[in-house]
């Protein structure tokens, strides 16, 4: 392949990176992963342990690849699962790490677990979890109050970066409020290329927000994503 990015679109929030060297594969749940290079090392990124972002399937990865490194939210380490696994990190929130040629940060969730915001090969790329503007009607206004507040402080941290791609929550449970914490990234931080996820299988929703946005963010493409294993070619401006 080119020297470029290769994503394919898994379910939910699960996606596969391919790089010239590597693998980042984000919140493995469902779907079906390519056929992958053996020779390549895999890194397995986990946002935290809710069952729409986590399978105890991943640590089986270690048959499809020569070198596979686990890089888990903390809150995975309380569960029996890993302990499997030869190569396993766990990240806590507001941490930095360097692991190979990969620079790691993490966020803090509004949800569980953390957020990444990884380095490596000239490329940055942003995997949100569950850091999302969670709003949600009924819910005591100083919860929805907190969760905003948290988040936009979180994003915050970002303003400054040149993202290439980001995988950004876009709920549509939430109604209205769904596209808050999208809109915020893309107006504080934004990326070259943004990946809704979240959708539970409400692609729609992805192609009216592009739709009414995409004039609104000149700096990056939203991408509509219809389908489990839909791949985008991403090559090196």
């Amino acid at each position: 392949m080119k020297k470029g990015l290769k994503v394919t679109y898994l379910k939910h929030s699960g996606f596969l990176v391919e790089m010239e060297d590597k693998y980042l594969l984000f919140d493995y749940w469902k779907g079906e992963i390519p056929a992958l290079d053996y020779k390549k090392t895999l890194y397995v990124f986990v946002s935290h342990v809710h069952h729409d972002h986590y399978a105890k399937d991943i640590f089986k990865l270690e048959n499809r690849c020569e070198v596979v490194k686990y890089i888990l939210s903390f809150d995975i380490q309380r569960t029996n699962s890993w302990k499997q696994a030869e190569q396993v990190y766990f990240l806590d929130a507001r941490e930095s790490v360097e692991i190979d040629d990969l620079q790691i940060k993490t966020l803090c969730s509004t949800d569980e677990g953390v957020a990444f915001l990884i380095k490596t090969s000239g490329y940055t790329i942003y995997h949100a979890g569950d850091l999302h503007w969670w709003h949600w009607p009924g819910d005591p206004e100083e919860d929805n109050q907190r969760r905003k507040d948290t988040y936009q402080k979180e994003i915050d941290l970002l303003t400054g970066e040149n993202i290439d791609c980001a995988f950004v929550v876009l709920d549509p449970r939430q109604e209205e409020a769904g596209s808050w914490g999208m809109d915020y990234f893309l107006k504080q931080v934004g990326a070259r290329y943004i990946f809704p996820m979240h959708c539970w299988e409400k692609y729609s929703i992805i192609k009216e927000y592009i739709d009414k946005n995409e004039r609104k963010y000149l700096t990056g493409t939203i991408m509509n994503i219809t389908a489990p294993g839909q791949t985008f070619n991403i090559d090196r401006d």
